[in-house]
């Protein structure tokens, strides 16, 4: 397909792939937890307790790599490659690699540190934008496109 042929990713298609990841990310970490015998109730107490730590190490890290190496190598998550969906450059529709896969995941990261509302409108941002970029894609400079 060139690159004029590639159709972009409806938003319904691309909040169906987040769900998916998502669940994927959850399942992967409590599977983590409950293999180290860490119980649910030790674990929301540490988190209540401010134990910011635990929450880079159990959360942030495996999110960033598994968003980083997927998108970076396959141009694909798990709810992506599901969804039939994958993250191009912008302009040539040509894989991002790491470093952007990684901006992208960042920026993502970085407007949740500032709470909920920075988070929806990124996710809600390709529903009015030509591209149907959210911001997160803009920083990066890519677009999610039909595979």
């Amino acid at each position: 397909m060139g690159v004029e042929e590639q159709q972009l990713a409806s938003w319904g298609r691309r909040l169906a792939a987040l769900l998916v990841d998502v669940v994927v990310l959850g399942l992967a970490i409590a599977t983590a937890l409950y293999a180290a015998g860490m119980k649910a109730d030790d674990l929301r107490e540490r988190i209540e307790n401010g134990d910011t730590l635990l929450i880079v190490v159990l959360f942030l890290i495996p999110e960033a790599i598994y968003y980083t190496w997927m998108v970076g190598s396959r141009s694909q998550t798990i709810g992506k490659m599901l969804l039939g969906i994958k993250v191009v450059d912008a302009e040539s529709r040509a894989p991002i690699g790491y470093l952007r896969a990684f901006r992208r995941w960042l920026s993502t990261a970085a407007l949740r540190a500032l709470f909920t509302i920075p988070t929806i409108v990124d996710h809600l941002w390709p529903l009015r934008d030509r591209k149907n970029q959210a911001l997160h894609d803009k920083f990066a400079r890519s677009v999610v496109v039909r595979t």
